[in-house]
């Protein structure tokens, strides 16, 4: 029989929690604690030290806050031309901050409870144009990546590919290990631990990107751990960054003679060509891992309004007739 493994009460020691009311704790370092994907803890800090005009807050600062502030904010971001999505994802950083203290009964009220706030008009979900490239523009987009200078064309070719056929978020991308591909019966998926839709999803992969990853980790000498990595003299060997897999994907557009795009235009892209090629919305929706079927529904909504519009119903007489006498 085991021996049962001995257990240590968590409140001893070096984990006692410390005063969250004292001015020299940083509020917003213990708020942050609550998310495990770095590119939220990064947006949210960007958001909170925009709201605050510090990255510094104690609670003395933090009850100083009140509805006036926050709709002050909201309507300055207004008039700076910021995008709607932009302003209520600062809304919800600053909720989401303000729950967490009341939660914690340090405040008695959320100065961003939605009843307070002036309302952020934005485009309709289906009404939102979004950038893809045709099937032509993408290959010529993988053509170019693999022409990048240096001996980087073979590892920027297999990720362009990637990012096209997974429908990678940069940062998923940045993140992928060589152990994230395998084998699943008569297929082969690549896992994705940690997504913005929750832990442990996985995509299906094609067999011909599969055979690029394996040449280009044959070419690169890697047999394990990150599978994008720098080849730059101060970085070699680090994991590419999601700002880096950004700018291979716009110097490669560049190279193309294509308009300048970033990583998510290839995200855009996978899913309208495969809505083109026939793929169901409920297989976009999976292949995707859109939580809401509106999400998918935009593709579209966008292919119809363009391809049968009223435009093209709209005639004038010829400008080359002469006019009648």
């Amino acid at each position: 029989m085991e021996k049962p493994v001995p257990t240590h009460p968590v409140f001893q020691g070096s984990l006692v929690a410390p005063s969250l009311s004292g001015p020299q704790t940083n509020l917003l370092l213990a708020y942050l604690h609550r998310f495990d994907r770095e590119q939220t803890k990064r947006a949210y800090w960007n958001d909170l030290t925009q709201f605050f005009g510090t990255d510094h807050v104690d609670l003395s600062l933090a009850r100083q806050a009140t509805f006036l502030h926050v709709n002050e904010h909201i309507a300055q971001m207004e008039r700076a031309n910021m995008k709607a999505s932009t302003i209520k994802r600062r809304i919800a950083a600053i909720r989401g901050f303000y729950d967490w203290l009341v939660a914690l009964e340090l405040i008695e009220r959320n100065p961003a409870s939605k009843q307070l706030l002036r309302r952020v008009r934005s485009a309709r979900q289906q009404d939102r144009t979004i950038f893809f490239l045709t099937a032509e523009q993408a290959a010529a987009l993988v053509e170019a990546a693999g022409e990048a200078p240096g001996d980087t064309g073979v590892r920027d070719r297999a990720l362009v590919l990637t990012l096209l056929h997974c429908v990678l978020r940069r940062s998923e991308a940045a993140a992928m290990d060589v152990e994230h591909i395998r084998p699943l019966g008569a297929h082969w998926i690549l896992e994705i631990p940690q997504a913005k839709g929750g832990a442990d999803q996985y995509v299906k992969m094609p067999e011909h990107v599969v055979e690029v990853i394996e040449d280009t980790k044959r070419h690169y000498g890697i047999a394990t751990g990150a599978l994008w990595r720098s080849l730059s003299n101060n970085g070699r060997g680090n994991r590419l960054s999601p700002h880096s897999i950004y700018r291979i994907v716009r110097r490669a557009a560049e190279r193309a003679g294509l308009p300048e795009i970033g990583a998510h235009t290839l995200r855009h892209t996978g899913c309208t060509l495969a809505i083109e090629a026939g793929a169901s919305l409920q297989q976009v929706q999976t292949h995707a891992r859109h939580k809401n079927i509106e999400t998918t529904m935009t593709y579209v909504h966008q292919r119809d309004r363009l391809r049968d519009s009223a435009a093209d119903y709209i005639q004038l007489p010829s400008s080359s007739q002469p006019p009648s006498t």
